[in-house]
């Protein structure tokens, strides 16, 4: 069989998120294994290091993306993108991304006759429902999405949990849906990288029980919610540390609640690993990078009886609990913070689990998937 070429085209690679992470952690394994995949994206931002195989295409223009302020919405450069992808001459097209830049990728696919291929990231009807709470809105996202992803000739989901919502709201049948395996870089993410002289740098007490959220501090996350159940709880003894970018009009302060805004690299590896338990009240997430950077730090997990997250959490490391139940919350957090032999394990069972989530993991098993689908289709 011949070597496979692959090439991925998405909005967000350079961003502050778990989706750019994943995309630059697939860049570097495709160097590894030595595999033909290109990462193809438009923005003006730029890179904290160098991919040999991310291509990055200026875009004419660029805008703050409504209700996702921290992303940019741009004009790209559609010949140069259809010229980058015709000198490529992949095997399959994956498109990540129903964006501008995703949409470029798309028409230059049928245009140069590539089969395309993609990955569902996002639920983008519950996201503007969120944002918007327009039921016409949501309506109207979902068939944009249907019209997008209608040539599709498969679509990846990063976790089983959305199998069905892509059946029913996209069209898609069985067997034109793969899982894809979850994984991050482990290495980046680990109980070793525990330092608790960070916090001296914020000002936050070392004695308190550290809530950790790392994500964007936005409605369609929910942080609305735990910060008005944070202030009404009045939690003895803890503090809740935000990760993030800072999105909500009305900002909650509390001495208890302390934002750190946008962090990355080491020093977000240390506040993971420094802090005492990780909650994600967002139930829109197809999986929650998030979550499993946590728990590869070795951190307890609370999530949401909805969304990807609760599709890998399990009772020996976390709490799966109803957003909008504040008694199930407060009564996991309460538990967690005893720091009794219950929580130690739980923090034990959390890192293990992740031992066998590592991003090369992922890679092997979507190429190998990639091989079977190119197989088939031809």
């Amino acid at each position: 069989m011949k070597n496979l070429n692959i090439c991925l085209v998405s909005d967000t690679v350079f961003d502050v998120n778990g989706v750019s992470r994943f995309i630059q952690d697939f860049a570097k394994e495709a160097v590894t294994y030595n595999k033909e995949f290109t990462v193809i994206t438009s923005t003006k931002k730029e890179a904290e290091e160098s991919f040999a195989n991310i291509k990055n295409i200026k875009p004419i223009f660029r805008m703050k993306m409504p209700y996702y302020q921290s992303l940019d919405l741009v004009l790209p450069n559609f010949f140069k993108i259809k010229a980058e992808i015709k000198k490529l001459n992949p095997d399959l097209l994956h498109i990540s991304t129903p964006g501008t830049v995703g949409l470029c990728a798309l028409i230059s696919a049928k245009l140069l006759k590539i089969p395309v291929v993609g990955i569902y990231h996002t639920d983008f009807p519950a996201y503007m429902y969120k944002n918007t709470k327009n039921r016409f809105v949501r309506w109207g996202t979902i068939k944009f999405l249907k019209f997008f992803y209608g040539s599709y000739k498969v679509l990846f989901s990063r976790s089983d949990e959305y199998f069905k919502t892509l059946k029913e709201q996209l069209g898609f049948k069985d067997e034109d849906l793969y899982l894809l395996k979850a994984g991050i870089n482990i290495e980046s993410f680990d109980k070793e990288y525990k330092d608790d002289s960070i916090w001296d740098k914020y000002k936050v007490d070392n004695k308190k029980f550290k809530v950790l959220y790392v994500g964007r501090v936005s409605v369609e996350k929910n942080v609305h919610k735990l910060l008005n159940l944070w202030q009404e709880a009045k939690l003895e003894n803890s503090q809740l540390i935000l990760v993030g970018d800072k999105e909500l009009k009305n900002r909650v302060e509390n001495d208890s609640i302390t934002y750190l805004g946008r962090k990355r690299g080491i020093e977000l590896s240390k506040i993971y690993a420094s802090s005492d338990c990780f909650i994600f009240p967002s139930t829109t997430d197809t999986l929650g990078q998030v979550v499993m950077e946590a728990m590869a730090s070795s951190l307890p997990v609370i999530v949401t009886t909805k969304g990807g997250p609760k599709t890998f959490v399990k009772k020996e490391f976390g709490y799966i609990v109803d957003i909008n139940s504040n008694k199930e919350i407060i009564e996991a957090l309460t538990e967690l913070s005893k720091k009794d032999k219950e929580y130690f394990f739980k923090k034990k069972k959390a890192y293990e689990f992740m031992r066998d989530m590592s991003i090369s993991h992922s890679f092997l098993d979507f190429w190998q998937k990639n091989e079977e689908i190119f197989k088939k289709l031809s």
